[in-house]
């Protein structure tokens, strides 16, 4: 029993919806709560359109079902590749906005903001958004102010994220102002540390190294993330970064300890580990998303880099393979299979998640 009372945090599953994030976000929050012990301050939700006129979407999870749902924080995840549907159901638009009348917090991010501006919420507020997104959505909503320089923009009722993982950025992000900075850097540590051994490599992902506080290879690393590690040069990371080529190889490699080149592809690997956990993007199409010249060559950076064959990842961990809870239960960390113990997605929610498609023309990439 909860010694009081928990904070619910919704999870709006709309058409085209990134599973990466939804499962992500789940599992971080899922994360805090056990590691607050017996308290399990957050109970989290998704809320799904059953009908796409109906103006009350449906609760299709619930972390902790207890009395009638009512989430006191509301998410917009990106979708996967393409930008959200212009026809997305009347329905999900009319019920974020009421549930923001009714004293909701709304978070979007990266493409959520698409979402988010149909409500009108945001007319004449700066919104943050991924770079690839931002020409389209301001030329849909001129009424919005589109920043991609700003990671998170908060006012208060209304919080809205950009670039690269932004959903592990705002997790965080809402831990601290729900729980306070001591939890997020307790959840922070246990979900961005590099794992011990074992195929626990396969369940952290690339966690950019961010707290080395050299603002100009912060500047470099993003500028990598927005691009998803592609079309990028030594040249036009230095001049981001406003260094000289050598000074930028010294101090990238001091900061992160990796090289630029390393870096890129670290990024480009993360990125097609999303690809390949949330929907059924074919191989070539990834491979040409990335910029590599052909599937034999991703596949055997991809192969180097997180030790599965494309192929053999998805079948492992897309949303048909493994749960989150199955992968904690055989993972040889003791602190793991207590914390993930119940708090993950089954399988037949896994599977009534929905994919989506590709988005990249083919480009080239360094490294």
């Amino acid at each position: 029993m909860f010694k009081k009372t928990a904070h619910e945090i919704g999870i709006v599953n709309y058409p085209g919806a990134q599973v990466a994030s939804i499962l992500g976000l789940t599992d971080l929050f899922g994360v805090a709560s056990r590691i607050a012990l017996d308290q399990r301050p957050l109970r989290v939700t998704h809320w799904r359109p059953i009908d796409g006129h109906d103006a009350n979407l449906s609760c299709v999870y619930d972390s902790a079902p207890r009395g009638s749902p009512q989430p006191r924080t509301l998410v917009i995840p990106p979708t996967m590749v393409n930008l959200p549907d212009p026809d997305v159901p009347v329905g999900v638009v009319s019920w974020v906005r009421n549930r923001h009348a009714a004293g909701a917090t709304l978070v979007s991010l990266c493409s959520g903001a698409f979402i988010l501006a149909e409500t009108g919420l945001v007319d004449g507020r700066s919104v943050a958004t991924h770079q690839i997104c931002a020409e389209a959505l301001a030329m849909r909503f001129p009424q919005i102010v589109v920043d991609t320089n700003r990671r998170i923009i908060d006012y208060g009722d209304i919080i809205t994220a950009g670039g690269f993982l932004a959903w592990v950025d705002v997790g965080l992000f809402l831990v601290d102002r729900i729980l306070g900075p001591a939890m997020r850097m307790q959840t922070a540590r246990f979900v961005l540390s590099d794992p011990a051994a074992g195929e626990a490599r396969y369940f952290t992902g690339f966690a950019p190294p961010q707290t080395h506080r050299d603002r100009a290879v912060l500047k470099a690393q993003e500028w990598v993330h927005m691009r998803d590690g592609r079309r990028v040069s030594l040249a036009a990371m230095a001049a981001v970064a406003g260094l000289e080529r050598r000074t930028l190889l010294r101090r990238f490699a001091t900061a992160t300890g990796m090289t630029p080149i390393e870096y890129c592809r670290a990024v480009r690997v993360a990125r097609a580990r999303e690809l390949l956990e949330g929907g059924d993007t074919s191989q070539k199409q990834i491979a040409q998303s990335l910029g590599y010249k052909d599937v034999a060559s991703f596949a055997r950076v991809f192969r180097k880099s997180v030790g599965l064959a494309p192929g053999a990842y998805r079948k492992r961990f897309g949303r048909n393979g493994i749960s989150p809870a199955d992968f904690a239960t055989q993972d040889s960390s003791r602190q793991k299979r207590r914390i993930f113990r119940g708090a993950a997605l089954g399988q037949n929610e896994l599977r009534e998640l929905t994919p989506a498609r590709q988005r990249h023309p083919k480009e080239r990439h360094v490294g």
